[in-house]
This record gives structure tokens, C-alpha cells and sequence, in this order.
């Protein structure tokens, strides 16, 4: 089906939802259809502000179970919300893939994937954290190296924290990614809204980088992806699932014998923790913001939030210099968008 037909009969079912199905058939409250509306709008301003997916363009394609479990894990590291949250976020989004499912056969598969995401579990983490040198140095000396997976593991990690990279952008890597310029190691970075960026590797991480290569990828692997896993003997693409599995695994075994180290360690984590390193060791917000890539310098103002008050409106003072105007959310949804977000109820 063509991309124009897919976003109609995603906006066609979505306005069925939530105007038919769930005031007239089920007789749902309106706390229960606000909850919904509410859910739904959030997952589609973080697809078009963190994947430059316009709600005008949306189709089903982009509510797979990886993306809707990476927005579901965005709004826990990034907004701070509780496991209760997340849970009637995700539990609004199933409740709509279900009766899409029930209205075309064709979308059962999806419903029964994104279905497959289990519940949050656990009190939520105030604040954004990040982790100390000493604390980090743990981290990567935790995966038993002796064995294969233990050697990719700490590479992942290394090189998370090192790229500063979205957990998806990271995921994105391709072997072509890796180049060279002016004489340093570097990778190119596919962020938000398909923009990409070159990003420099220090010199430590390019040892591992290498190391990884010789083993992993040992043989020409271009399109091949940089971090995957084996399916039935085939390599895969690897999903956010699995790197929130293994970050939350290395994490509970330190905090074991450490309880001072954070239990709840997320992909975020990492990145907030060399955005933080670099601003302690003097490098200018809009350096840190292009690492980044971040379009608003304010976000990366929160990154300094972390080490406190103080270091808080040091950010901010020094943003100041290199502040641009932000044009508010609700002017960007004209025209199309507009009408359709109207059209399916959530305007």
C-alpha cells in the first residue's frame, strides 16, 4: 500500500477510535477517553519531535513494537515518569493497535507485537542521573571479557557513553558509519528528523573500536550493522530491548555489592554522563549541544542539572551566549496536520 493510503487508513481508524469505538460502542468515561486522546498525542509529538515523523504522515509502520517501546523508555529517562504512567501509556496504545486489529485483519500482526511489551515494573528515578568516572570505570570492568559476549557488551556500553549517541542512533550504526576525518576516528550519527551529524572518537574508545571490528566484523561489512544479534543464525538488527536488558543486568550486579550505584541504569544514563564530563572539563555549551545534536540549547542545559544547582546556572548562564529564539509547538501544526489531528479528536 502506498505511504499516502497507509496515513489515511491510520487516521481514518484513529478517528473511528476515538469518536465511535470508545464513546459509543464501549461507552467509555471521558477520563478514560482523555487518558487515551492524551497517550496517543504524546506518542505523536515524540515521533515528530524525536523521528521527524509529521502526525499528517503517520502511518501504522511507524507504531512497531521497537519505536513504541523507545517512546515508552524516553518518557521515563527524559520526563522522569512513574512505572504507573508508562504502563496507562502503553496500555492506551494496545487498546487502539487491538481494535485496529479487530477492524483489519491485516494489522493483527502489529497488535500482537507491540502486545509483546511487558509492563514497568519499579519506582521511577527523579531527576536525570549520570555516573561518576569511578562509577563508569565499574561499569565497563563488569562484563566478563573472557567470553564473546561479555567482550561485545562492554564495547556497547564504552561506546555509548563515549558517542553520546541516542540510544536508536547507536542502534543505527552501520559499519559504513565509521570514517575518518581530519585525522580522527569518526561516525556518522543519523539523529531525529533524518539529519546527520559527524562526531569524533576519542582516541581511548578507537582501541575497542578496532578490537570489536577484528572479531565481529572481521571480514567487508558496509551495510552490515555495527551492534547486532544473532536469530537463527542470522544477524539482526539489535533492539533497544535487549540494551535495556543488558545495561539493567551489569547495573543489579554492581548495586549488589555497591548500593550507591544506581540499580534502574538506562542508555540515557551514559549520555547525560559524558555531556556532564565534557561541561566539567570547560567545553563550551554549544560544543556539548552539537556532540549532542540537539537543535535547542536548553536541552542540553539539562544535562548540567545533574550536578547541581550551581553548575545549573553556570549552564545557563553560559547559554545565554548562544540562545535562538524557539517558536512554540502549536505553530508548528498547521495546515494538514492541523486538520487532521481535528479530525481524529485529538485537537
Amino acid at each position: 500500500m502506498a505511504k499516502r493510503g497507509e496515513a489515511t487508513r491510520f487516521h481514518r481508524l484513529l478517528a473511528l477510535f476515538l469518536r465511535e469505538h470508545l464513546p459509543v460502542r464501549r461507552k467509555a468515561s471521558d477520563k478514560t477517553i482523555r487518558s487515551y486522546r492524551q497517550s496517543i498525542k504524546q506518542f505523536a509529538a515524540w515521533s515528530r519531535e524525536e523521528r521527524g515523523v509529521r502526525f499528517d504522515e503517520m502511518r501504522f509502520a511507524d507504531l512497531s513494537r521497537d519505536a513504541v517501546y523507545a517512546f515508552l523508555v524516553w518518557l521515563r529517562d527524559e520526563r522522569g515518569l512513574s512505572p504507573q504512567t508508562l504502563n496507562l501509556r502503553l496500555s492506551a496504545i494496545k487498546a487502539f493497535l487491538r481494535f485496529c486489529g479487530e477492524e483489519d485483519v491485516e494489522l493483527a500482526g502489529l497488535y500482537l507485537s507491540v502486545s509483546s511489551i511487558r509492563p514497568f515494573k519499579g519506582a521511577s528515578s527523579p531527576g536525570i542521573k549520570h555516573l561518576e568516572p569511578v562509577q563508569l570505570r565499574e561499569l565497563f570492568s563488569e562484563p566478563d571479557v573472557s567470553t564473546r559476549i561479555g567482550r561485545r557488551d562492554r564495547f556497547l556500553m564504552i561506546l555509548a557513553y563515549e558517542s553520546g549517541t541516542r540510544m536508536q542512533e547507536l542502534l543505527d550504526l552501520t559499519c559504513d558509519c565509521i570514517g575518518e576525518c581530519g585525522g580522527y576516528v569518526t561516525r556518522r550519527v543519523h539523529g531525529k528528523g533524518g539529519k546527520a551529524r559527524i562526531v569524533p572518537l576519542a582516541s581511548q574508545a578507537v582501541e575497542h573500536l578496532d578490537a570489536y571490528m577484528a572479531e565481529f566484523h572481521p571480514g567487508p561489512d558496509p551495510e552490515g550493522w555495527l551492534l547486532f544479534t544473532v536469530h537463527g543464525g542470522k544477524r539482526t538488527k539489535m533492539s533497544p530491548g535487549t540494551v535495556d536488558h543488558l545495561l539493567k543486568k551489569y547495573a543489579a550486579s554492581i548495586h549488589a555489592r555497591d548500593p550507591s550505584f544506581p540499580e534502574g541504569l538506562h542508555a540515557h544514563t551514559l549520555r547525560h554522563s559524558i555531556a556532564t564530563a565534557m561541561y566539567r572539563a570547560g567545553s563550551p555549551i554549544p560544543y556539548i549541544q552539537d556532540f549532542l545534536g540537539h537543535a535547542d540549547p536548553s536541552t542540553t542545559m539539562v544535562c548540567a542539572h545533574a550536578d547541581g544547582g550551581a553548575m545549573a546556572s553556570a549552564v545557563e548562564a553560559a547559554s545565554r551566549q548562544v540562545a535562538t529564539p524557539v517558536t512554540p509547538a502549536e505553530k508548528r501544526w498547521k495546515g494538514r496536520e492541523q486538520y487532521l489531528l481535528e479530525l481524529c479528536g485529538l485537537a
